[in-house]
């Protein structure tokens, strides 16, 4: 049973408040939650069917201490019809689903490049929900509700590009007492238009020391890496040096390396804050009218084994502002906004 200082049904989605550049922001929470347990996986949904609009910044209100992870769902229905629900046990969405964004450790807000948003309602879109999930790893205070969430800069101008999450998903047991265990994954890529990929995330638990990310394409046979990231700095979408553009044929992987010295047994996949996970999420843009917005990777890479770099799992060198950023920074400060439209911008000028 999932407790809510809340009385009703499924919310529309709020009235934004316009924003200096023509658009509205609008503000997502949820409802007063009350985990009941360690571990809950909590969801409130969000009626979006009316209007077609286009997200084009992130912005969470919450912590790390209280959310484990929060991630935003376009769903074509959802399984309950009430304001909150158990989504551990009970699923996210019912029909068609998407990941529209991922957040944990206090990443910093984010910005989409321009003429680029994720697309949502109206009649062009099978996402006609916005779920907000949260991970309570523990429970909160007695007495304590729970009204986080996150803000959405959305505009009904027509994007040129719709954004989208290509997620690729890693396997492994992890032995205890081992320095380096990698869990991969690799899929030939299959789209309807090329996806121009601009951004990463990582995602692991406890023992990720490194995830990466790679390329090989089918025309020139060439692998290049596309994402190295820290699963214990802030798990933002950090920009990409330059573009890369992802074709039907072409290669996508990852490999999240683990590191279970101080462990004395044996760690699973699993959903919990014990056990572990292997993510890694590329933000990308695509033709507006024939783009797909989201595209999912669970192959193990059975059939590819020497893709990987001799240097894959090599970790990135220590950042004492980024480690303690993750535990204990606030993402309010305007100044810890990653801006990959600025960041990306020399790279994207041409497509604009």
């Amino acid at each position: 049973m999932v407790f809510c200082a809340c009385n009703g049904l499924i919310r529309k989605l709020p009235v934004g408040e316009p924003t200096t550049n023509g658009g509205s922001n609008i503000k997502l929470r949820m409802p007063g939650i009350i985990p009941q347990k360690n571990d809950d996986y909590l969801c409130t949904a969000f009626d979006a069917r009316d209007e077609q609009l286009y997200i084009t910044q992130y912005k969470i209100e919450g912590s790390a201490e209280r959310a484990h992870h929060m991630l935003l769902y376009g769903c074509s229905d959802v399984p309950s019809t009430e304001i909150s629900w158990d989504c551990g046990h009970h699923g996210v969405c019912s029909g068609s689903s998407s990941i529209m964004f991922a957040w944990a450790k206090n990443a910093p807000p984010t910005s989409l490049p321009p003429s680029v948003g994720f697309r949502f309602g109206g009649t062009q879109t099978t996402v006609k929900y916005l779920v907000l999930q949260i991970h309570y790893a523990h429970t909160l205070p007695p007495g304590e509700k729970d009204y986080s969430g996150m803000d959405i800069d959305v505009t009904s101008e027509e994007q040129k590009y719709i954004a989208g999450i290509f997620l690729l998903i890693g396997g492994a047991v992890i032995p205890p007492f081992m320095p380096k265990v990698h869990a991969d994954a690799c899929c030939t890529v299959n789209v309807p238009a090329p996806l121009h990929l601009f951004a990463y995330r990582t995602h692991a638990h406890a023992l990720g020391r490194v995830i990466t990310g790679y390329k090989l394409g089918q025309m020139n046979g060439q692998i290049e890496e596309i994402a190295r990231g820290n699963p214990q700095w802030p798990q933002a979408f950090y920009g990409m040096p330059h573009v890369f553009d992802l074709e039907s044929g072409d290669i996508i992987a990852a490999r999240c390396t683990y590191d279970s010295t101080s462990k004395n047994e044996t760690t699973y996949m699993g959903s919990t804050s014990g056990d572990e996970m292997c993510n890694l999420y590329l933000m990308y843009y695509t033709d507006a009218k024939i783009g797909t917005s989201y595209q999912i990777c669970t192959d193990q890479c059975s059939r590819v084994p020497t893709l990987f770099p001799l240097d894959s799992d090599e970790p990135l060198l220590p950042n004492p502002l980024l480690e303690e950023h993750a535990l204990h920074g606030s993402h309010s400060q305007e100044n810890g906004t990653v801006v990959i439209s600025n960041k990306m911008s020399i790279n994207l000028v041409s497509f604009f």
